[in-house]
C-alpha cells in the first residue's frame, strides 16, 4: 500500500538537507502516445527516482528529427512502507520534422559524476491530417480510419478528435449504430496539442476498435459531439481579457458531427484454407511447458498451453485434449484474457490439463495447433507447439527380501524367513510297541483319548459348517439391510453444506458398495456406468451419472476437489432416478 505523509518537520529536513544519491536511483522515459502526426507536439517526461539532485537537465537521444523544448521540472517526496524516496521529473515537448518511426531514448542523466540510462520508447510520425484550406473556425470534429480497406473479422482504428481554441465542458458522444459492424474504446482519450491550417489546437482524441463481421461495403455514418461552449467576452480589442482563458460568457450548447467515411470489406479467401479454421483473423503465436517433465507413475504432470496475439481474440478456440496412451487427462477451464492499446485489441487463452500416467515409460506429448488467417501476409498460417516429453519413474514397490538357497548357496527372491518357535510338545508320548497303549494304570485313560482324537475332527467340521451357514443367513440380512438405506444415507450426506468435488466422489462410491454389495476401493466413471447398465439401469441415466462422476474427477485432479461443488442436489436427484429403475 502506498501513502504519503506531510509532515511539516520532514518537509523542512528535506529543504534544508538535499537527498543523496543512492544506489536504487533509476531513470525512466515515457510518451503520451505511440502515434502521432507532423503537426502534434508529444509529451515526453523522464522521471528520475531516488534523488531530487541532477548535476545537469537530462541528455536525450534519438531526438535528431524534433524539435525539443524543456516545459519544466517537478520534485517530489514520498514515504512509501516506511521508505522515504524523493525524485524529479523533466517534462519536454518534442515537435517532430518528417514522418518515419523513431526510437526515442535513451535519456541519460549525471548524478554525483554517475550517469543513468533509461529505457527507450517506440514513436511512429505520419503525415498531417488532409485540410481544406479553408479555415474551419475555432471547434471542429474529424473522423478516420487507420484503414479503409480489411477482411472480415480484421479489425481497424476508428478515430475521433476534436480540435478546439475554446474552452468545452459536459462533452458527450453519439456513435452511429452500424449493422455487422462492433465497436471497442480503446484506452482513455488522449489530450494534445497539434497545429491544423495553421493554427494551433488543443485536440481530444478518441480510439475504437472497429471490426466488421461480414465482408461488404459499408457507409459510416457522422459521430455526433454534444457540448457546452464557452466564447471569451471582448471588452476591449487590446485587453488581456481577449485570452480564452478569461471567460465571462455563459455558456451555449452546441452540437458537432464527424466525417461520413467508406469501409470496404473483403471476404475470406478459399485458396489455402485449412479444414478446421475456426474464424480466427489477426496474428497469433502459440507457447506450451510441461511441469514437471520427470514423475512417479500414478503421480500428476501439467500441461499448460498459451495462445496470444492481436486480431478477433474471442474466435481463439479451445483446444483438444492430448491423448496419450496408458495415461488419464483431466481438462481445467479455459482461461480467456483481453487486453488493449492503441493499435487495438490484443490478448490470450490459457489451457491446462493434468497428466497422470498409468505405468512407468517414456510418453511424448502430441503437438497442439491452430490455424489462423495472417492479415499482414495475407494467407492462411498454422502454428504449433513444441514436441515435449515426460518420463514417469516406477512407483514404490514391495519390497523383495535376498535369500540364500539350501545348498547350492543360490540367490532367491521371498520373504523374509522366520526363526521357527516352539510352541509346546506332543499330548502323547512316543511309544515302540503297541503293547505299551494297553500297559499301566493309565489305560482307560488312553482309550478315552483315542475315541476323542478319532472323533472331534467329524465333530468340528459339523459344527463349523452350521456356524458358516448362520454367518452367511446374518451377512446376507446385513447386506440387504445396508442395501434397502443405501439411498437414504446418501441423500443425507449430500445435503450437508460446503461438500466438495471429493466429498461427493466418495459418497457415490460409498453408495453403490452398499447397494450392490460391492467393495470397490476406487471407482472410474466408466465403471460406474458399467455397474449401473448390468443393474438394469438405462443408459441414458447412466450416461448422466457417469457425466457427473467425470465434471467431479476433472475438478479433483485439478488442485480444486476441495472446494464448494454446487451439484450435490442434482446427483442426489440422480440416485433417486437409479433406484426406480435398479432391477
Amino acid at each position: 500500500m502506498k501513502k504519503s505523509i506531510l509532515l511539516l518537520p520532514a518537509l523542512f529536513l528535506f529543504i534544508l538537507v538535499p537527498y543523496p544519491a543512492r544506489a536504487d536511483v533509476s531513470v525512466s522515459l515515457r510518451l503520451d502516445r505511440e502515434k502521432a502526426t507532423v503537426a502534434d507536439f508529444i509529451n515526453l517526461v523522464v522521471r528520475v527516482s531516488g534523488t531530487r539532485d541532477g548535476e545537469s537537465r537530462p541528455v536525450l537521444n534519438g531526438v535528431e528529427n524534433f524539435d525539443v523544448t524543456l516545459q519544466g521540472t517537478s520534485s517530489r517526496i514520498e514515504v512509501i512502507n516506511g521508505k522515504i524516496t524523493s525524485g524529479i521529473d523533466f517534462n519536454f515537448f518534442i515537435h517532430p520534422e518528417k514522418t518515419g518511426t523513431f526510437e526515442i531514448g535513451p535519456a541519460e542523466v549525471t548524478i554525483n559524476g554517475k550517469t543513468f540510462k533509461s529505457n527507450t520508447a517506440t514513436l511512429t510520425i505520419i503525415e498531417r491530417p488532409r485540410s481544406s484550406g479553408a479555415d474551419r473556425g475555432s471547434i471542429f470534429l474529424t473522423a478516420g480510419l487507420s484503414s479503409n480497406e480489411v477482411f472480415a473479422e480484421e479489425q481497424t482504428i476508428y478515430t475521433l478528435k476534436l480540435y478546439r481554441r475554446v474552452r468545452v465542458s459536459d462533452i458527450s458522444l453519439d456513435l452511429p449504430e452500424m449493422p455487422n459492424l462492433t465497436l471497442k474504446q480503446l484506452g482513455k482519450p488522449a489530450e494534445y496539442q497539434s497545429v491544423y491550417n495553421g493554427q494551433t489546437y488543443q485536440v481530444l482524441e478518441v480510439n475504437y476498435a472497429l471490426i466488421p463481421l461480414k465482408e461488404g461495403v459499408y457507409w459510416i455514418s457522422s459521430s455526433k459531439m454534444d457540448m457546452t461552449v464557452f466564447q471569451s467576452g471582448r471588452r476591449s480589442p487590446r485587453s488581456m481579457f481577449d485570452d480564452s482563458f478569461f471567460s465571462f460568457s455563459s455558456g451555449r450548447p452546441m452540437t458537432l458531427a464527424g466525417d461520413s467515411l467508406q469501409l470496404n470489406v473483403l471476404p475470406l479467401p478459399d485458396e489455402g484454407r485449412p479444414e478446421k479454421f475456426s474464424g480466427l483473423v489477426g496474428s497469433f503465436r502459440i507457447n506450451s511447458k510441461l511441469e514437471p517433465r520427470t514423475i512417479k507413475a500414478g503421480e500428476s504432470a501439467t500441461l499448460t498451453v498459451s495462445l496470444s496475439g492481436r486480431g478477433n481474440i474471442n474466435r481463439m478456440p479451445d483446444l483438444n485434449a492430448p491423448e496419450i496412451d496408458n495415461t488419464k487427462v483431466y481438462a481445467d477451464e479455459p482461461v480467456l484474457t483481453v487486453g488493449q492499446d492503441t493499435k487495438g485489441l490484443a490478448g490470450s487463452k490459457t489451457m491446462k490439463w493434468a497428466l497422470v500416467p498409468e505405468k512407468e515409460g517414456r510418453y511424448e506429448i502430441p503437438c497442439r495447433s491452430v490455424s489462423f488467417f495472417n492479415t499482414k501476409t495475407r494467407k492462411y498460417r498454422t502454428i504449433k507447439t513444441t514436441p515435449l516429453s515426460l518420463s514417469v519413474l516406477p512407483g514404490k514397490k514391495e519390497q523383495v527380501q535376498v535369500l540364500a538357497g539350501p545348498a547350492t548357496g543360490q540367490k532367491l527372491e521371498g520373504p523374509a524367513q522366520k526363526a521357527v518357535k516352539e510352541l509346546g510338545h506332543d499330548i502323547l508320548p512316543v511309544h515302540s510297541s503297541v503293547k505299551d497303549l494297553w500297559a499301566g494304570p493309565n489305560a482307560r485313560v488312553g482309550a478315552w483319548v483315542l475315541w476323542s482324537v478319532f472323533l472331534m475332527p467329524p465333530l468340528i467340521y459339523i459344527l463349523m459348517v452350521l456356524g458358516l451357514k448362520a454367518g452367511k443367513r446374518s451377512d446376507g440380512s446385513v447386506a440387504a439391510s445396508k442395501a434397502r438405506k443405501a439411498a437414504k444415507r446418501f441423500s443425507k450426506q449430500c445435503s450437508r453444506p460446503g461438500l466438495g468435488s471429493g466429498d461427493l466422489t466418495l459418497f457415490t462410491r460409498d453408495y453403490l458398495n452398499d447397494r450392490f454389495g460391492l467393495s470397490l476401493g476406487s471407482l472410474t466413471p466408466d465403471e460406474a456406468a458399467d455397474i449401473l447398465k448390468s443393474r438394469g439401469v438405462s443408459p441414458d441415466t447412466s450416461g448422466k451419472l457417469r457425466a457427473m462422476l467425470q465434471k467431479l474427477e476433472d475438478a479433483v485432479y485439478t488442485g480444486k476437489g476441495q472446494e464448494t461443488c454446487a451439484i450435490g442436489q442434482d446427483i442426489s436427484r440422480l440416485v433417486s432416478q437409479i433406484e426406480k429403475e435398479i432391477r
